[in-house]
């Protein structure tokens, strides 16, 4: 969740518009996906499935990798070419864009591997997992965006849509902390 500062502080700073803020949103999804690979590589290395057809990590990497791609796209052509992209205005980009990354690594090799995060999970659940960050992603962050670009207080509205974007996240993860995982459980390599 920290790794929500990488945006906030920028925006309250005022020197971000509604590109530089999506598009680190965008690489954060990318990132995440990353992460989420590698997390059901390790559940298919780790927790023996005899049988098991076509593998999970393929199955996410052609279907989250397709729609991060589409959404890559979309953000480029309607708020990139729009705002005009990353020029001047937006100083400390990379340093996010670099935080946001360190994050998801500290994240899967203290948490994940760490942890043994396979052991209690599924590969359904890993699957399902991201989809739930990415709604609240595309409601909330990009519907923040066009209000911004059309209003006389972007900043404002960066900055609410941003602390909303946070507290569902909060939100999501409290939730998929407490579901329980289902499915049958094999033993753990």
């Amino acid at each position: 969740m920290l790794r929500n500062l990488a945006v906030l502080v920028p925006i309250w700073q005022g020197t971000w518009g509604v590109f530089a803020v999506l598009s680190v949103y965008w690489f954060e999804n990318f990132c995440s996906g990353l992460a989420q690979h590698r997390k059901l590589q390790d559940l298919e290395r780790f927790v023996a499935q005899p049988g098991a057809g076509f593998a999970p990590s393929a199955f996410f990497a052609l279907h989250y990798g397709l729609f991060t791609a589409v959404h890559g796209v979309l953000v480029l052509v309607f708020f990139g070419l729009i705002e005009g992209g990353l020029h001047g205005e937006h100083a400390g980009w990379w340093i996010s864009v670099l935080l946001v990354a360190a994050m998801q690594v500290v994240d899967y090799r203290v948490q994940w591997r760490g942890g043994a995060g396979w052991v209690h999970t599924s590969a359904a659940r890993l699957i399902v997992e991201p989809y739930a960050r990415v709604a609240v992603l595309q409601v909330v962050v990009i519907a923040g965006g066009w209000l911004a670009l059309s209003s006389s207080q972007p900043r404002t509205i960066l900055l609410v849509f941003a602390a909303l974007k946070f507290a569902a996240e909060v939100g999501t993860t409290l939730i998929w902390q407490r579901l329980p995982v289902r499915g049958p459980r094999r033993g753990a390599a």
